[in-house]
């Protein structure tokens, strides 16, 4: 969202639509990834190709501490060191991977030392300090950027709700673990700093949160719009020149559907 891609466009994947939503090559965001770690390959791959052009692209490679478990942020780490690919890796460390606290995950005093064993250098943040984080995520890719390899960066932070709507949090947490977190909210730490400098007052707190609500509700509103099938798209985006065989098929559907409706 923040680098202009659609609220609905960036969920449309996740609502259970066939295609991403948005235009990877346009926006230069990748697809969302449900299995853990399998996209830092694919970000690993596209900056060592944008390298290997000439060009001045980084890419940033987010994922959770439960991807850091995966053999596949091992195999990326090793890969992007190896080629000093530029490419920063952000390890959004909230605590559990589901149900698994990271005691349980990981021996290593932190996230941040996995990237010694690659020769990727670690970096620790607090991820609920915007600035902080800006400032570490900016010195990591300028630093990409100027041919340095790749970054690790573990952002520190906390998992205050359930995983998901289907998950139970009470079975492997107790609620005084999560009561220290909740004044430590990223969003109430940045609005605090920013009253205190003299750069919001109470009516642009109000405003922002009001145009927050409008893009909620647009977004629920394009979520909960049915999408129109069409049968033909099944085919249209196989080969960039149909087959023969996709032809044949098309053809099969087009007349069974047809019989159909009469």
């Amino acid at each position: 969202m923040a680098r202009g891609v659609d609220p609905v466009q960036t969920l449309t994947l996740l609502k259970g639509d066939w295609h991403n939503g948005y235009d990877p090559s346009e926006t230069r965001v990748a697809p969302l990834a449900t299995p853990l770690a399998t996209h830092l390959l694919h970000a690993v791959g596209v900056a060592h190709a944008a390298r290997l052009r000439g060009e001045d692209t980084v890419v940033m490679a987010i994922c959770g501490d439960g991807a850091t478990s995966e053999g596949d942020f091992h195999e990326a780490l090793n890969f992007a060191a190896v080629f000093r690919a530029p490419v920063v890796f952000l390890v959004q460390n909230n605590g559990y991977a589901i149900s698994v606290p990271l005691d349980r995950q990981t021996a290593a005093p932190s996230l941040a030392h996995k990237g010694i064993g690659y020769g990727v250098p670690g970096e620790r943040v607090d991820g609920n300090d915007v600035a902080a984080l800006l400032s570490v995520l900016g010195a990591a890719v300028a630093g990409a950027r100027a041919g340095e390899g790749p970054r690790l960066i573990e952002a520190h932070t906390y998992r205050v709700q359930a995983h998901t709507n289907a998950d139970d949090a009470g079975r492997y947490r107790a609620a005084d673990e999560v009561t220290p977190w909740l004044a430590r909210d990223p969003i109430t730490r940045m609005e605090t700093y920013l009253r205190g400098r003299g750069l919001i007052d109470d009516d642009k707190a109000a405003g922002y949160a009001a145009a927050a609500d409008r893009m909620a509700e647009r977004m629920r509103a394009g979520l909960n719009a049915d999408t129109p099938a069409d049968y033909r798209d099944l085919f249209a985006h196989v080969y960039a020149e149909p087959t023969p065989q996709l032809r044949e098929q098309q053809a099969l559907v087009a007349d069974e559907l047809a019989r159909e409706v009469r």
